[in-house]
């Protein structure tokens, strides 16, 4: 019996010594899926790391990319909304600017590929643009939001 009570002890104490010590390396915050902020707390909270053309978007506090959507506004209050997936963008990115016009281009792997399409500041669309894989493959006349062609 006299066993059986050391060996709890001794598995107790370590258990306790077990879970209340921390590791020598720092641990690093939970990654954000979601950023709302101005250009300055971008600059802040993200960088831009690797060569020109290959840099990938990574919040400071992070060892990998981003991934999760972005919504900056500019100085002069032109609003993005922006969508990444491990460091390049992805998905659909939105332009509005302050007089109400807006783009839109749709991105895969850090690629423009779909088409890019710019709005007046009433809604109808000025032009549109079809990318495959980075290159411009042609230009399409404008459409009615109805889809009629206005030329």
């Amino acid at each position: 019996m006299r066993y059986r009570g050391i060996v709890y002890f001794v598995f107790s104490i370590v258990l306790l010594f077990g879970s209340s010590c921390g590791s020598d390396t720092e641990t690093q915050p939970e990654p954000k899926s979601e950023w709302k902020g101005n250009t300055s707390a971008f600059t802040e909270d993200f960088e831009f790391r690797g060569a020109a053309a290959d840099s990938l978007l990574y919040e400071k506090s992070q060892e990998i990319p981003f991934s999760g959507s972005l919504e900056r506004k500019q100085a002069n209050g032109d609003r993005s909304k922006e969508h990444y997936s491990k460091g390049v963008k992805h998905g659909l990115q939105v332009n509005h600017s302050l007089s109400g016009a807006r783009s839109e281009a749709t991105f895969v792997d850090g690629v423009l590929h779909g088409d890019v399409v710019t709005y007046d500041r009433q809604g109808r669309e000025r032009t549109r643009m079809h990318y495959v894989r980075g290159t411009l493959a042609r230009l399409l006349p404008p459409f009615e939001t109805n889809g009629n062609n206005t030329e």
